[in-house]
């Protein structure tokens, strides 16, 4: 499917006194929060993670990247990575309500799986949340926000592993992958055929509604995206 059917980006923090302090404000945020104005009561027994072997709770979780990040194999200094993953609404819209989370919660799973695979890596202690924040125009736009270390789990200990420039390749063909595969299961080839192929990135809808003269939407599933990472870049600094 197309490259913007699934956006995967990723970040990462970078392990230091002040940034361990900053984790546990970015777990809280994460937890308790789907968007920066809607808050969840923070009430014992709501943790809502998914955990995948980092923890089920925000000081769980801020407790084992602190000590995974102290491993001398730990060669970029990084006290965690994040993902975060969003499909396109149009194609989370084809689906019924009560599936799209399970959905969502099975394709971060796969990326997180087939990702490390392909590396010939063992899967790394992760723990994930979902978001259902919905956009000014009524959109819903399901995501999670994924956190892993590092570093993964090996015999002796711990093993390095690089997430750079040179294994982004390998990275979009796995999420683009992904997703192709989730959504033929779903829906059939046929399906996917039809829904890749009428996938217009907003800049493109944007343009066909100029051409008809309609009102340029307000908000967009990219712009909107694109502010949450924003907000995500004030914990995480510069993309890596």
């Amino acid at each position: 499917m197309k490259k913007h059917a699934l956006v995967c980006n990723l970040m990462y923090k970078l392990n230091s006194y002040e940034e361990r302090g900053n984790l546990i404000g970015l777990l809280k945020y994460v937890q308790y929060r789907d968007d920066k104005d809607s808050h969840i009561p923070q009430d014992e027994g709501f943790e809502r993670w998914y955990d995948r072997g980092l923890g089920n709770n925000y000081r769980a979780i801020a407790n084992q990247c602190t000590q995974l990040a102290e491993d001398k194999l730990n060669k970029d200094n990084v006290l965690v990575r994040m993902m975060v993953v969003s499909p396109h609404p149009d194609l989370m819209a084809v689906l019924p309500d009560h599936k799209r989370e399970l959905v969502l919660r099975e394709l971060t799973e796969t990326m997180m799986e087939r990702y490390f695979a392909a590396c010939n890596l063992p899967v790394p202690e992760y723990s994930f949340v979902i978001h259902n924040p919905q956009t000014e125009n009524g959109v819903q736009r399901l995501h999670s926000h994924v956190l892993f270390p590092a570093t993964v789990p090996d015999l002796e200990g711990r093993q390095h592993y690089d997430l750079r420039r040179q294994q982004m390749p390998l990275f979009h063909e796995v999420r683009d992958q992904a997703i192709t595969d989730i959504w033929t299961r779903l829906l059939g080839p046929e399906r996917v055929a039809e829904l890749d192929a009428a996938l217009l990135t907003e800049t493109e809808k944007q343009k066909v509604a100029e051409q008809v003269l309609q009102p340029t939407p307000a908000s967009s599933h990219e712009h909107d995206l694109r502010q949450e990472l924003d907000e995500l870049d004030r914990w995480f600094g510069p993309k890596r």
